[in-house]
This record gives structure tokens, C-alpha cells and sequence, in this order.
């Protein structure tokens, strides 16, 4: 069975590579919808509301698309994840 969780989540990336950031987010396996919900170019931190479908649990589907996002994308340094706003949509 598969569930949706919605969450946020930030990313930091290499400074000047964030323009395409959305779209590279939501080409990763699961994730159904990225909204961008903040940025902060001086810190190299952009800030995204995302919706996934797993059928694992929420924590789990985040860490697998955290593990995902920073393996497949090189300009990606961190993400880190809002634990607490995971939802189970």
C-alpha cells in the first residue's frame, strides 16, 4: 500500500547552482510535488515543501529521498529535514 506524507525540507547547495533546484528535487523517485517556500541565497539554502508517495513510512520515505537527492546531485551539500512537519496526507 502506498502513502503520501508532506513535509519541509531544506537543501544547501554550492553557491550560484540553485535555479533549477524544484526541478531537479522533483524528478527524484517518489516525490509528487516540490514548492519553494523560502530562500536564502547568502547562505546557500533554499527552503521547499514536499509531497512524496511510499510505501514506506515518513521518516523513511524522507531519508530515501534525502540519500537519493544528495547521491544523484553533486552540487547538493546538505538537506536537512523538518522531522516535525512530516504529515501524513
Amino acid at each position: 500500500m502506498f502513502n503520501t506524507y508532506e513535509g519541509m525540507v531544506r537543501v544547501m547547495y554550492k553557491e550560484g547552482e540553485s535555479e533549477n533546484m524544484a526541478e531537479l528535487l522533483r524528478a527524484l523517485p517518489g516525490v509528487t510535488t516540490v514548492t519553494n517556500a523560502g530562500a536564502s541565497a547568502e547562505m546557500g539554502a533554499m527552503t521547499f515543501k514536499i509531497k512524496l508517495i511510499s510505501q514506506k513510512e515518513g521518516i523513511e520515505a524522507f531519508n530515501a529521498f534525502k540519500t537519493n537527492a544528495t547521491s544523484k546531485y553533486p552540487n547538493i551539500i546538505k538537506i536537512e529535514i523538518a522531522e516535525e512537519t512530516i504529515e501524513d496526507k
